[in-house]
C-alpha cells in the first residue's frame, strides 16, 4: 500500500525499511523527482504536476527480509563441490572462492563482466574482480557475514553459465 508522509515525519529506522522512495520538490509546473529502490541508489525521473506546493514522500514498505548467513558445513560440502569441480578454488586465509577465466578476446571478457554486473546489481552482491585483456580473475565472499553465503554460490553458478556461453 502507498502511504504519503511529510519528510519531517519520517524516522531514520522507517527510511531504512522503505522499498520505493519518491521525493518531489516544488518547481512550478514541472518537477523533478527521485525514485529509489534503496536509499543509496537513485534514478532520476521527471514528473509533471502543476499544483504541488510542498515536499511529499511516497513510499511502500516491504516485509522484513530474511537475514543472510554464512554457509553451514553441510551447505559448504553440498554447494561448493560442483564449483570446485568446475575450476573454482578456496582462497587461503580467507573464507572465499576464486576462479580465473580466459576468454578469446577483450570483447568476450567484457561481455562476461557486463552480464554478471547486471545480476550483481540486482542482488546487491558485487564480486571482487580484476580484468586484463581476455583474463578475468574473480573472488567471491560476503563481507556482511564474514565468509561464503548463498549469494556467492548463486553468483558463481551464474558466472559459470555466462562463461560457457562465451567460451
Amino acid at each position: 500500500p502507498t502511504r504519503f508522509f511529510r519528510i519531517s515525519q519520517l524516522q531514520t529506522n522507517e527510511l531504512q525499511r522503505l522499498h520505493t522512495l519518491a521525493v518531489y520538490w516544488p518547481y512550478q509546473s514541472r518537477q523533478q523527482g527521485l525514485i529509489c529502490s534503496s536509499l543509496q541508489r537513485a534514478v532520476r525521473v521527471n514528473t509533471f504536476e502543476s499544483e504541488r506546493r510542498y515536499s511529499t514522500v511516497i513510499a511502500q514498505k516491504t516485509p522484513a527480509k530474511k537475514k543472510m548467513a554464512k554457509l553451514t558445513e553441510q551447505e559448504r560440502s553440498e554447494l561448493l563441490q560442483p564449483l570446485l569441480a568446475a575450476g573454482w578454488s578456496l582462497v587461503d586465509n580467507r573464507d572465499a572462492i576464486y576462479k580465473e577465466y580466459l576468454f578469446r578476446d577483450f570483447n568476450a571478457a567484457f561481455s562476461f563482466m557486463s552480464g554478471v554486473a547486471l545480476l550483481a546489481e540486482k542482488l546487491n552482491h558485487h564480486p571482487e574482480w580484476f580484468n586484463v585483456y581476455n583474463k578475468v580473475q574473480v573472488t567471491l565472499s560476503t563481507h556482511d557475514v564474514g565468509g561464503l553465503s548463498a549469494k556467492d554460490i548463486r553468483v558463481a553458478k551464474y558466472m559459470e553459465e555466462q562463461a560457457k556461453r562465451l567460451l
